[in-house]
């Protein structure tokens, strides 16, 4: 045991450690398999601990990191004793990667731990990129990192040659980074990361000192303008056309513009037949809106501004970035001309090393109504502790004045979890733009959780939770009160057996449901199959949902998933298929689509694609994605993108102390 607490410790020490940055003067080939020579001016660490546990795991890996005046050079080589059931089955680039085994290098160029950027690459060299603050995946605006991999007898190795134009940069000059490595072990079903950051402790983020960052290149707007025409039996011809554009207004803020945007060929995500009292939204996918979405986001179960309301618009503008190195701004202007305006704002300023406050505001105008909304929030963490508040407004020109408070704490070590809120909203609060499912309450909410490893009776993972909360309506009626448990079992062999159990007083109504789901393997995005069932009484009427779920790749090419839910309630019962396909053709082609069956209702549409490449992309579409019944309809779009030099990015190297 002594042992085992001193490793910890060490381990421990290590993510604090800094590593040297070292600039290469001949780059490595980037070709997957990791030459000692050519690594040897790069700075080398190695170990891995287990993210939630911070205990350090045997197959570990040794990494290298440098860099020079265009790119970050990174490599690894992960231990895997059984390297025939590593999972490798994407090979494009800026791809999902859940399901593979990757490495992720975790990098924030600014040093405050809250801006990071992901470049991850799995064992076949596929890759993905998160940039901080969010980007739409389109390749001429996210950028692309060059990546190489291979299986060997003892594992796997990876390399990635990473732009530094693709970031946002802190301005040139010698900095302190801030970073992580990340391992997602698919046979072990966990994430381990090289510095344990675990309950809050930030600190051990690990420091790449001295490195010398590059001047920023040459300014540039990129344009991506786009033409679709065919045919639809509604609209018979059809012929449109815009524009999204891009930008640098500096080396920290980001201008991204759209004219007569696209969203009709965007497929939106099906939301499923289960009962709530409240409304339901789809996830977001329209990229306009994806890009720059972190610096717009404000309370995540009541904010003021959610992007799903903007149903569609004329023309709109966002700028987005760093003002300063703890300051974040986003604004953005979608017009309807004749219709509406959306108008949202945001600054965030970090206040401590896990400390902020936010202030955002939104205004919507539209002919007769008008809706502003305010946001006021601190967030400050403690080790494993995190205190929270929010204070929210409205002001609308029909439901009048409302506003909404809430303050909590919430704590996580070691696969312990709880967190505490009290919340009260006034009967008058409308975020017009922005998402409140429901008014005129106060009361308090709470969880506790526990999720252990371990190794008994073929098991890998357990865990139980328990849920509560008591509202009452601000006159002092009863409103809402609700206690649930949950359980979740994960074997070895991937079989994941969740079960739950709510009771509630939803006045005048007594809720009783119960939840039990099974799936294998968990998690596996390619082969899994799932089944789910809920069974009870709500609203005063019996309540049954089951729904079946597949994934499914009969060759390296071939996607294939599908979903059945059916529910009964209040004397009526409905149904759901969803089933879709995707057929890759090439690092760049693919042939997708989609059924829905929907009570007696079917839409579907198929599509070939040639995107995700640099150069023209082409998409010709049969049917409409979004449409509730199927619409004969026939649409090739064409977008061609391509960039104009405005010269010399201005350089605004704003750095604050604290």
């Amino acid at each position: 045991m002594a042992a085992i607490v001193a490793l910890f410790a060490n381990v421990n020490a290590a993510g604090q450690e800094s590593v040297a940055g070292r600039k290469l003067s001949i780059p490595p080939k980037i070709d997957g398999t990791i030459g000692e020579e050519e690594w040897s001016e790069a700075s080398s660490f190695e170990g891995l601990v287990d993210q939630d546990s911070g205990y350090p795991i045997e197959e570990g890996g040794q990494f290298w990191l440098s860099y020079d005046d265009s790119f970050v050079y990174f490599a690894a080589r992960l231990v895997d004793r059984e390297p025939t059931r590593i999972s490798a089955t994407e090979y494009r680039t800026n791809v999902g990667l859940r399901g593979n085994d990757s490495i992720t290098l975790q990098l924030d160029p600014f040093g405050q731990l809250s801006d990071f950027n992901q470049f991850s690459m799995n064992p076949r060299g596929a890759s993905n990129i998160q940039i901080s603050g969010g980007r739409a995946a389109k390749r001429e605006w996210l950028g692309d990192i060059a990546t190489a991999g291979r299986i060997t007898k003892t594992g796997w190795e990876a390399e990635a040659r990473i732009p530094w134009s693709i970031m946002r940069l802190p301005g040139p000059g010698p900095r302190d980074l801030r970073f992580n490595v990340y391992r997602d072990f698919r046979r072990h079903q966990r994430t381990y990361n090289w510095a344990y950051v675990g309950g809050g402790r930030i600190e051990n983020f690990g420091r790449w000192t001295g490195v010398i960052l590059p001047s920023t290149p040459d300014r540039t707007i990129k344009l991506l303008p786009f033409v679709y025409a065919g045919y639809d039996e509604d609209e018979n011809e059809v012929l449109n056309a815009g524009l999204d554009y891009r930008t640098e207004l500096t080396d920290q803020m980001d201008l991204v513009g759209s004219i007569n945007p696209d969203f009709r060929n965007i497929e939106n995500q099906v939301l499923s037949l289960d009962f709530s009292y409240f409304e339901r939204l789809a996830a977001e996918s329209r990229p306009f809106f994806l890009e720059g979405g972190q610096f717009f986001q404000t309370s995540w179960d009541a904010p003021i501004f959610t992007s799903q309301r903007i149903q569609g618009f004329d023309t709109g503008l966002k700028v987005f970035g760093k003002w300063d190195d703890l300051t974040n701004v986003g604004i953005m202007d979608a017009i309807d001309f004749g219709h509406e305006n959306s108008l949202v704002g945001k600054v965030r300023r970090k206040v401590g090393p896990r400390s902020s406050v936010d202030v955002a505001y939104v205004d919507y105008d539209s002919p007769g109504l008008a809706n502003q909304a305010s946001f006021l929030g601190f967030n400050h963490g403690v080790g494993p502790y995190n205190l929270f508040g929010h204070h929210e407004n409205t002001r609308d020109t029909e439901a009048g004045i409302g506003d909404r408070t809430n303050l909590g704490a919430s704590y996580y070590n070691n696969g312990l979890r709880w967190e505490l809120e009290w919340v009260r909203t006034t009967p008058d609060f409308l975020p017009r733009l922005g998402y409140a499912p429901e008014v005129d309450f106060e009361g308090f909410s709470g969880s506790f959780g526990l999720n252990r490893l371990t190794r008994r009776w073929g098991l890998m993972e357990s865990g139980f939770g328990v849920s509560m909360h008591q509202f009452k309506r601000l006159d002092g009626s009863p409103y809402r009160e609700r206690i649930g448990l949950n359980t979740s079992t994960t074997w070895k062999d991937g079989t994941d057996l969740d079960m739950g159990f709510s009771a509630e007083n939803f006045h005048p109504y007594r809720d009783r449901v119960f939840f039990i789901g099974l799936e294998r393997p968990r998690g596996d995005v390619y082969r899994r199959w799932a089944i789910d069932a809920t069974f009870g009484e709500i609203g005063g009427s019996p309540y049954e949902s089951r729904a079946l779920s597949f994934l499914y790749r009969p060759t390296s090419m071939l996607q294939l998933s599908g979903s059945q839910q059916w529910v009964s309630y209040q004397n009526e019962s409905h149904s759901q298929t969803i089933l879709s396909a995707n057929m890759d053709l090439g690092r760049d082609m693919s042939v997708s689509g989609r059924a829905v069956y929907r009570d007696g209702s079917t839409n579907g549409y198929l599509a070939f694609r040639r995107s995700g490449n640099r150069g023209a992309e082409y998409f010709l579409i049969v049917g409409d994605p979004n449409a509730e019944t199927f619409r004969t309809s026939l649409i090739l779009k064409v977008v061609v993108p391509f960039e104009l030099s405005l010269g010399k990015r201005k350089t605004e190297r704003r750095i604050l102390s604290g």
